[in-house]
């Protein structure tokens, strides 16, 4: 099974670990591993204070909550996301405002952001796209100081490990978002942080967080029995055994969806809204420690991309970036996809509506038709290839897209 979609950064020894860990329940709420892993974080981003939930969204409503905005205030947001980041605006009665995308980085179009930039705007959320770095990032976060925004980047998809460490933590109201769910560049399965060196509120957020309940014990069960049944999937699923394991584990309810029914309906399920566990840290530790090498295969795999798809126009400003997925443009996206199902190929479809996933009405998160029409057009054609493969697989999946693939 190839998929850009599951479990990508699942192998051996993320099972063998979650395996480990079953085993010691009196470490699966409290524990070492988070103290090990803030430090880590803390090394990789160079920054003061790092607040750790459940997820992203929990840790974004976290922080809007935290900023005690007023109510109705507009937050800007792209128009090419995902509900993540859109109901914790929603539920704190907040009001997101969508902001058209370029097709370079799939980020923030500083023309159309300059359309919609008003008084009432307090928050802006800055997309780090695929894990690319933002095409207008410089100039949109120079607009948002004269405009005494605050400032979320959003790096919940990656980041670039050589411009990490010139991030903008020198600003007062400047944070960023951090995500480590299992479809993200590193994965405990769940998990989020929020980075500043805003002490006040990083005091406030501390606080709030030690407020809530870490998650159930069947919850990090779940979680930790993901690691092995996924990998298990992956290895056994063109054989059919794991088809049949994916079939039985979801009737059994044995894996959380990573978005539930509640909020594919538009509602902000609170059921995340917890701490981050030791046992989900400890998960982290081991992809932490492999970060060096993913981002490796990362980078080999986006350079062999951009020079089999030579219609892609920014290959060359994709060189040796270790994307989380790689974004491709198809004129023939229902014919691409039957095809590579038909060869057990899965690729992912971030984004096929501005406010993903599919299922959701747009109405529900006030987002209107027409209002970001790049990013709409980029919907209707993407497809996302899987990165942390191996050049054989890499070839497959290449070979089926030249076949039938009209690239735009």
């Amino acid at each position: 099974m190839i998929s850009t979609d599951f479990a990508p950064n699942e192998t051996w020894d993320d099972a063998w670990q979650s395996v480990k860990m079953m085993f010691k329940p009196w470490l699966w709420k409290q524990g070492p591993s988070l103290k090990q892993v803030d430090w880590q974080i803390h090394q990789l981003f160079a920054n003061n204070h790092a607040t750790w939930f459940l997820a992203g969204r929990s840790a974004l409503y976290s922080l809007l909550k935290t900023l005690n905005l007023p109510p109705g205030s507009k937050i800007l947001v792209q128009g090419y996301t995902c509900e993540a980041v859109v109901l914790p605006i929603i539920v704190l009665k907040l009001k997101p405002v969508y902001v058209d995308i370029e097709k370079e980085s799939y980020s923030m179009s500083i023309t159309d952001l300059n359309k919609k930039l008003s008084d009432d705007c307090k928050v802006i959320i800055i997309q780090h796209t695929y894990g690319l770095v933002p095409k207008f990032r410089e100039q949109i976060i120079k607009q948002a100081i004269g405009k005494k925004l605050i400032i979320i980047e959003d790096l919940a998809h990656g980041w670039d490990k050589d411009r990490i460490k010139n991030l903008e933590f020198r600003i007062q109201n400047y944070f960023c978002l951090l995500s480590f769910g299992r479809s993200k560049s590193l994965s405990s399965v769940f998990g989020s942080a929020i980075l500043t060196n805003n002490k006040p509120i990083a005091n406030a957020l501390n606080h709030y967080s030690k407020k809530l309940q870490y998650p159930r014990k069947l919850f990090i069960f779940k979680c930790l029995l993901y690691k092995l049944i996924s990998y298990f999937i992956k290895l056994t699923y063109d054989i059919y055994i794991g088809e049949s394991i994916h079939y039985l584990t979801r009737k059994l309810n044995l894996l959380i969806p990573e978005i539930t029914p509640q909020e594919k309906l538009g509602k902000y399920n609170i059921v995340f809204n917890k701490q981050y566990p030791n046992a989900l840290a400890y998960l982290l530790l081991l992809q932490l420690n492999k970060l060096d090498h993913t981002t490796t295969t990362r980078q080999k795999i986006v350079n062999y991309y951009s020079g089999v798809f030579k219609k892609n126009a920014q290959k060359e400003k994709w060189h040796n970036k270790a994307l989380i997925r790689y974004p491709l443009l198809v004129d023939n996206r229902n014919q691409v996809l039957n095809k590579a199902t038909m060869e057990h190929v899965y690729f992912g479809q971030w984004y096929n509506q501005p406010i993903a996933p599919k299922q959701l009405d747009l109405n529900k998160v006030e987002y209107k038709i027409g209002s970001c029409p790049i990013a709409e057009e980029v919907c209707s054609k993407i497809i996302n290839l899987p990165n942390n493969i191996s050049l054989k697989t890499a070839r497959k999946i290449t070979r089926i897209l030249n076949d039938v693939a009209s690239i735009n």
